[in-house]
């Protein structure tokens, strides 16, 4: 997963969102820890391959749902996917090219994955070319909105209440300087809208904006460097929601970028994630 060097202010990340569509469930906060039952917490697993989602999971055996990312996608049978628990929620990203899925010609693909994933009575929040916003990665808001029209209008075709879209843009999208445009260009109808995290007063802002949209909202990357700063950076996130809380959050778990350090180096906050999950 790429990310922009001018976003050096961003630090860490994961993501995270729920299958119940509708109000955002309440959280109640006490001090900096949080019961945090009605919100899914989980971390994203860095690679695809059934050894790496094994270890994320014995890292952090508890965790209530669990983000993969993909270049492509294959039928749930077939995919990597059939490799987590089956208690944990599952959040793919994917990116197809945006020109093959805004021409129409993704959609027959799209329709047999999404029933395969109808089919497999599992829980699953599905993201197409997440974090497109990020000027990095060269995307049209046109073309990115025309083919989020075409997956929309297969998920409409195969409604199943277990699996659901997420749309995933950066929170920093929403700074008022705009510095990736205006969000309205971006705006997709989809179940949840997603907002990877990494600066406190964006989380304010990505609440606001689900709030003006009527819909849910996730936390699809979060996190911090070093231990005490991303304890402190979580709580804080966590009180920051009480009023609004987010279907689900999850931290991401990697050195990519470095913008994030693996859980395995923040014992603490790894047992804060633990006990609320």
């Amino acid at each position: 997963m790429s990310k922009s060097p001018a976003l050096v202010r961003r630090i860490v990340g994961t993501a995270a969102a729920l299958a119940v569509i509708g109000a955002a469930p309440v959280l109640a906060v006490q001090g900096g820890a949080s019961a945090a039952s009605s919100v899914k917490i989980g971390l994203s697993v860095v690679g695809s391959s059934q050894s790496s989602i094994s270890a994320a999971t014995r890292m952090f055996p508890n965790a209530k749902v669990g983000r993969f990312f993909g270049s492509d996608l294959q039928p749930f049978n077939q995919s990597s996917l059939r490799f987590f628990p089956p208690s944990m929620e599952i959040w793919v990203s994917w990116n197809t090219s945006p020109s093959l899925v805004a021409s129409g010609g993704y959609d027959a693909t799209f329709a047999n994955i999404l029933q395969s994933w109808n089919a497999s009575g599992r829980t699953i929040m599905w993201s197409w070319t997440h974090e497109a916003d990020n000027p990095s990665s060269h995307y049209s808001s046109s073309q990115i909105r025309a083919g989020w029209a075409h997956l929309l209008a297969v998920e409409k075709k195969y409604p199943n209440a277990r699996v659901k879209s997420m749309s995933i843009y950066e929170a920093y999208m929403l700074d008022p300087k705009k510095p990736h445009g205006d969000p309205s260009l971006w705006y997709v109808p989809a179940d949840i809208l997603g907002f990877d995290t990494y600066v406190s007063v964006n989380e304010s802002r990505a609440i606001a904006y689900a709030k003006s949209k009527g819909k849910p909202w996730s936390i699809p990357e979060t996190g911090s460097h070093g231990d005490t700063a991303s304890l402190a950076f979580l709580k804080s996130m966590i009180s920051g929601w009480a009023s609004y809380p987010p279907v689900g959050m999850c931290w991401f778990s990697s050195t990519n970028g470095g913008y994030s350090q693996p859980l395995t180096a923040l014992p603490k906050t790894l047992a804060f994630l633990k006990s609320i999950a």
